[in-house]
This record gives C-alpha cells, structure tokens and sequence, in this order.
C-alpha cells in the first residue's frame, strides 16, 4: 500500500521560517529577485518589429559631448551595440554608409523615411536628444535631456509608416546629482548615456525590471 509524503516535514517547517524571517527582516527584494531568477525578464518588448529587420539607428541633436565622440555618435553606438547583442537576426546598416549619403544628399536632419530609403533600411530608429547637459551648478553631476525615439517601417504595401514612439521627457539621472569629485564629465557621461540608451532599446527586448536598482545602487557610492 502506497503511503502519502508527510505534508510537513522537518525541512518544509526551515523552510517556512527563513521566509518569514526574509518577510519581516525587510528583504522581500530578494525573494523578488530569486522570482525573476527562476522565471527570466519581467517586462516584455514595446516594439518587436527589428527581429531579422535590416535596421539604420540615426541620432540628431544640438549639444556635444564632453568626452571624444559627439553625443549622436556615442548615443548610435551604445544603442546599436545592444540591439546586435539582443535583438535576434537584426541587421544594422553600417554607420559608413548612413555617414556617406547624409554627406552626398545634403541631408536636413529631418526627413527620416527618405534617410531609410536612402540606405535600404527596412526599418529607422531615429533618435532626437534635445536640452541635454550634466551639470547641476559648478559641484554636481546630473544628466539631463529630452528624448524622442521614432521607429518607421518602410517597407509594407501601404507604404512607409511610423509604428512606434517613445519619449524620455526632461529626463534627469540622478535626481539629487552627484559630487562632480566623484568622477570625470567623461566618465559620468559615459554612465549617464549608457542608462539613456539602455532605456530606449528596452522598448525593443524583454527587460529586467531590477537593472535600474543596479545603477542606483553604483551611483550611490
């Protein structure tokens, strides 16, 4: 005769107390983040629309950076390198070839579909970063700037179309700053562009909820 499993047992009963110990200790993140461990990203894609897309990522802005590269070029770079890395099958136009034929049309910073069309894209990620900057007073770092991010779809029997928006408006990293000693402008605008661009190709693949805790805590020290 078969006999059932005890429903509580010596283990079940540790078990249980460590989870009311976690509960009451505060520590209810953890068990949070043991969930996503066991069951992956928490926060699906906006847009799924770049899987196996030959894709051109093209930044305007009127600032600079304060490191080597301007800021449309550092924003193009940080976006595309995390698109290769998680978006399936994509395929980004060269930055080359979208630099040469803005060069050879006179390109006006607006007319996106006819950048896209230009270089054969099947779908442009345009990106427009205007009152950036990442100073708070002559003491603190604090990035800011007001984003906008379109995507078009150019090819489709009813023509090119937009298919999806996002905007960052006024958005500012830190909130309280951060003592300029701290860390070069280089260095945290390294940091700062790198959490911008992040949050925009979020829009594009599955997503860990808990990354921005991550940066909180490192800006924190």
């Amino acid at each position: 005769m078969n006999r059932k499993a005890p429903l509580w047992t010596p283990f079940t009963g540790i078990l249980f107390a460590l989870l009311l110990v976690i509960s009451f200790s505060g520590c209810l993140p953890l068990i949070d983040r043991l969930i996503y461990t066991a069951r992956g990203p928490d926060t699906p894609a906006a847009y799924k629309g770049l899987v196996g897309k030959r894709t051109a990522i093209v930044t305007i802005s009127d600032a600079s950076a304060f490191g080597p590269d301007s800021l449309t070029n550092s924003i193009s770079r940080m976006v595309g390198a995390r698109l290769l890395a998680k978006v399936r099958k994509i395929d980004l136009v060269p930055r080359p070839i979208i630099e040469n034929w803005i060069d050879e049309n006179g390109w006006d910073g607006q007319d996106f579909l006819s950048l896209g069309e230009g270089v054969k894209a099947d779908r442009i990620v345009a990106i427009e970063i205007s009152n950036y900057g990442i100073h708070e007073g002559k003491t603190l770092h604090k990035g800011r700037a007001t984003i906008r991010m379109l995507v078009y779809e150019l090819e489709g029997k009813s023509g090119p179309k937009l298919a999806h928006s996002f905007d960052l408006n006024e958005y500012e990293y830190p909130k309280n700053g951060r003592p300029a000693i701290q860390s070069s402008d280089r260095q945290f605008e390294e940091f700062f562009l790198a959490r911008v661009s992040r949050l925009l190709t979020n829009q594009f693949i599955p997503h860990d909820r808990f990354d921005d805790f991550a940066d909180d805590a490192i800006m924190a020290y």
